[in-house]
């Protein structure tokens, strides 16, 4: 087995456990550290797109600036939230507007993606609000598991690629792999719940965590670029880290808003 292949994980481990230390403490603190991290988060994705898709000096912070002025009021008043989910839909996809009048080049892409960015948001809060600590927790744990079995197995086991022409790393063993353990994961929830819907929503949270790191990936081919910034050092930027939480938020935000209150 090629070191070279393992070269990037002290850093990329590093930084996880850096930032499973932050989502730890979030999740202590309740709904207020829940939203405060969201918050944290969305500003930081909204800026990276804007910023890859050409914005930067005064229309760079023009875009910054209204999503904080979007989504801060929510973060400081959360009771604004239980009006519904509106609020936060015309937040998130505010600024998506303004950079779409200010960006030159994929405008059509940049306004598709930024959609699926506010949707991910959306089913984010919408979980938080509804399920608390615990909903954001398992979330996280698919997509983390996901991302787990698909790095490990893809370099361990190799083979054939899931999606070549948009992101030439994803393997079909480390997709079934991630799907394998996510499962697993829904076992065991099934087992401590009763319901024997866990397992294959747990899989089509994970379905959807890949289906979002496909759609950013495919973005960054499209205009350029290798990654969304370097703020996470051995990840690249929020966007590049933070990808599958966006698919999977949208698609279990979808699935409890429907079935599951």
């Amino acid at each position: 087995m090629s070191q070279e292949k393992w070269a990037d994980l002290p850093q990329r481990f590093t930084s996880a456990v850096v930032m499973l230390i932050i989502f730890a403490a979030a999740l202590y603190l309740g709904l207020t550290g829940i939203l405060l991290l969201g918050f944290v988060g969305v500003l930081a994705m909204q800026w990276e797109l804007a910023r890859m898709f050409g914005l930067s000096g005064r229309r760079l912070l023009a875009v910054t600036s209204v999503a904080v002025l979007g989504w801060l009021p929510m973060v400081v008043q959360p009771g604004i939230l239980f009006a519904g989910m509106t609020l936060p839909a015309v937040a998130g996809f505010l600024p998506i507007m303004i950079g779409a009048a200010l960006v030159k080049q994929q405008r059509g892409i940049y306004v598709g993606y930024g959609a699926l960015l506010t949707l991910g948001m959306v089913g984010f809060w919408h979980l938080a609000l509804n399920f608390g600590s615990f909903g954001i927790a398992i979330l996280a744990a698919v997509v983390i598991l996901s991302d787990i079995g698909g790095y490990i197995a893809g370099r361990m086991i190799g083979g054939a690629k899931f999606w070549p022409s948009i992101s030439p790393k994803k393997t079909w063993s480390g997709t079934i792999a991630g799907w394998v353990l996510v499962a697993g994961l829904g076992f065991v929830l099934m087992q401590y719940s009763g319901a024997a819907w866990m397992v294959p929503v747990a899989v089509a949270v994970a379905f959807g965590a890949q289906m979002g790191d496909i759609a950013e990936s495919w973005v960054k081919r499209r205009v350029g670029v290798k990654d969304s910034s370097q703020l996470i050092p051995g990840h690249g930027g929020f966007l590049d880290r933070f990808d599958g939480f966006i698919g999977g938020a949208a698609v279990l935000g979808i699935i409890t808003a429907l079935f599951l209150n």
